[in-house]
């Protein structure tokens, strides 16, 4: 059977129209624009890997070079993403509950006499203050950097929070404590952050836990929260 032009523009749109019933679901980027994401995830996840499993020498100055990359990523992701301040009741949920589970572990750690300073400083608030603003940045990394770009290569939100959590964790061995909960943390993390879209909370509300855990955990198995190789070299 002949069909002329029309016709055929016409069974063109109604065979997408069939095979493509909700179209956000079924269009997909060009693979060059999957690429450019992939590139930078495993370009900035092979800084981070690479740095952590140096020893101590080596391992500064790849600090350094990793803190020039991600603050070359983060200037440059805001020019189309501008900060915005979070949401007041999400803020205060989100680093409320974080304050309650720290608490539930220093008052565990005190009833079995595991609870005990912070390891290696004289000003502990400088030093937790400090931490805080590590966790802040930790976050962005994760959530800002690796998460957003998860998304555009896997085009499954719930895949791509699962994966960052992973990489999270993994990050964190061989340290026995820190990466099963950075795993199940990023990935809670991750979920609000897919939701929400806001790193200043639960940056603050990881860091709360994070110096419960270096108060709670007794450092013999914590290792003064090292991880990679520096987990291993530690002597107490």
């Amino acid at each position: 059977m002949h069909l002329s032009d029309n016709e055929k523009q016409l069974s063109g749109a109604a065979f997408l129209l069939y095979a493509c019933p909700v179209r956000t679901k079924c269009r997909l980027e060009p693979r060059e624009h999957r690429l450019r994401p992939l590139l930078a995830i495993a370009a900035g996840y092979v800084l981070i890997m690479v740095t952590i499993w140096s020893p101590r020498p080596v391992q500064r100055w790849l600090f350094w070079i990793d803190a020039a990359f991600f603050f070359c990523a983060a200037v440059m992701a805001s020019r189309t993403r501008p900060f915005k301040f979070p949401r007041l009741d999400f803020s205060v949920v989100v680093i409320g509950a974080g304050a309650t589970m720290a608490c539930l572990l220093v008052l565990v750690a005190a009833q079995v006499g595991t609870l005990h300073g912070l390891f290696g400083t004289r000003r502990p608030l400088l030093h937790a203050g400090m931490y805080l603003v590590w966790a802040v940045v930790q976050q962005w990394i994760q959530q800002a950097f690796f998460f957003t770009r998860l998304e555009q290569v896997v085009h499954r939100r719930v895949l791509a929070s699962f994966t960052a959590a992973v990489m999270f964790g993994l990050a964190h061995l061989p340290n026995p404590v820190l990466a099963p909960l950075t795993f199940l943390g990023g990935w809670l993390l991750s979920e609000l952050y897919r939701r929400y879209r806001s790193i200043l909370p639960l940056g603050i509300a990881h860091g709360l836990v994070g110096l419960a855990i270096a108060l709670s955990v007794p450092d013999h198995i914590n290792h003064h929260m090292r991880v990679g190789l520096g987990y291993l070299l530690y002597r107490g």
